[in-house]
């Protein structure tokens, strides 16, 4: 797509003499699934500037932004968003309730007004296993007003256990605490403990994981006329323009890391088998018109 900029000029001789320079345009960008991005346009020019962000406890991965470049193209590979990871089970060492009213789940309950609160002494836990084992990329844990000191711990296969860091001191801003969790220790995580580093009780709101379970893909890079693609990693959906419709295949799943199935995407005008039908339809009337005349 390209658009045109008729240029008029004025020679010393006083003829004047027009052409025309064609600059390439930029097709509305592939997008994270659980995301989005902005500004929204029909179209960009060269030096446009998006910026892609990720929905409530989703967190991004990759650019952040991308620019149009004078060939056509985006600069970088659409990012992703990491959705949470589903925990199989939680629980906590002790409480501060009684044991068959264990509080661990308000952990993982979505709410972030409900917290769970363990007893007074160190050492005390909140643990979460993970329903599928991966590399664990992130936790994100949702704190209440409090004085808080913690250690965020990966549970490995093996039983072993690594540091994903550690927070002290009073919180007075409610908002996420982000927990990268370093390599090569990451991978075959199968759960997270929470160890409170002091005497007063450890209070949570709200534990998300992020992680990473194979296979896992990064942006194809699919040109599609009228379409473009809605990325995870795992899979890209087709998403055609207004007016167009999917053809039988509608999308890419990665099959193993750093390989897609190869499909031929192709969006349809809606319309264009209609039209062909009324085509054909019409000529079958003119014909049998045409038959009955000349009887």
């Amino acid at each position: 797509m390209v658009m045109l900029f008729i240029l008029v000029a004025a020679c010393s001789c006083g003829i004047a003499t027009s052409g025309t320079i064609e600059l390439p345009e930029c097709p509305p960008p592939d997008y994270p699934e659980w995301g989005g991005y902005g500004p929204r346009q029909e179209y960009y020019v060269p030096g446009d500037v998006i910026h892609y962000y990720c929905d409530v406890d989703t967190y991004i991965g990759g650019n952040f932004y991308r620019r149009c470049e004078d060939t056509g193209d985006w600069t970088g590979d659409t990012p992703v968003c990491d959705p949470p990871s589903p925990f199989l089970g939680v629980n906590q060492t002790s409480t501060a309730e009684d044991e068959e009213d264990n509080s661990a789940n308000l952990a993982v309950d979505n709410l972030r007004s409900t917290c769970i609160s363990t007893k007074n002494g160190p050492g005390n836990s909140w643990m979460g296993i993970l329903a599928t084992p991966g590399q664990l990329i992130r936790v994100m844990i949702y704190l209440p007003k409090v004085e808080v000191a913690y250690e965020v711990l990966m549970i490995k296969k093996n039983g072993q256990e690594f540091s994903c860091g550690s927070k002290a001191g009073f919180v007075d801003n409610l908002n996420w605490e982000f927990h990268n969790c370093p390599e090569p220790h990451n991978t075959d995580v199968i759960g997270i403990r929470i160890r409170s580093q002091s005497s007063l009780p450890l209070q949570l709101c709200e534990v998300v994981a992020h992680t990473l379970t194979y296979p896992t893909c990064v942006d194809p890079h699919v040109k599609i006329e009228y379409g473009r693609l809605q990325l995870s990693r795992k899979t890209a959906s087709l998403e055609c323009y207004t007016g167009y419709s999917r053809g039988p295949a509608t999308g890419l799943e990665c099959v193993r890391t750093g390989v897609w199935n190869r499909k031929n995407l192709v969006c349809v005008e809606h319309f264009s088998w209609v039209s062909h039908s009324v085509l054909t339809f019409t000529r079958y009337c003119i014909t049998r018109s045409l038959d009955g005349f000349f009887d």
